[in-house]
């Protein structure tokens, strides 16, 4: 698979899981240790958004920006709601093999969003 397919692969798994299709990373092993966070989020953030911003790929390697938006109405962590509307962003990097995804990590941007939400304190 080329650079462009591994691209496609990672961003229709990626807006899958957001959408609740968890049953999607059944073929993607790179994702069975972060599922979780879906569900996480999608409680503390019912009406949660989430676009591509960027992609880039080399060889095996696709790092994709994603723009996350929504309002705080469940818990988060420790986090009572607060009704607040937030926008954070997260990076993920994949490595894909045959059309699957067999390492996944990312930059969460939480440390941001807790901030934003009052749950900790800025730096300072």
């Amino acid at each position: 698979m080329g650079t462009a397919d591994n691209e496609r692969v990672a961003r229709d798994l990626i807006l899958a899981l957001w959408a609740g299709e968890l049953d999607k990373a059944e073929e993607h092993p790179g994702y069975w240790s972060t599922l979780h966070t879906f569900g996480i989020l999608r409680e503390a953030f019912p009406d949660l958004e989430v676009t591509v911003e960027r992609q880039i790929s080399v060889g095996d390697l696709v790092v994709t920006q994603l723009g996350l938006a929504g309002t705080h109405r469940g818990a988060f962590f420790a986090a009572s709601p607060t009704g607040q509307q937030v926008a954070w962003t997260i990076v993920y990097i994949d490595t894909l093999r045959e059309g699957m995804v067999v390492e996944h990590a990312s930059g969460d941007g939480w440390l941001d969003l807790l901030i934003t939400i009052g749950a900790i304190p800025p730096p300072g």
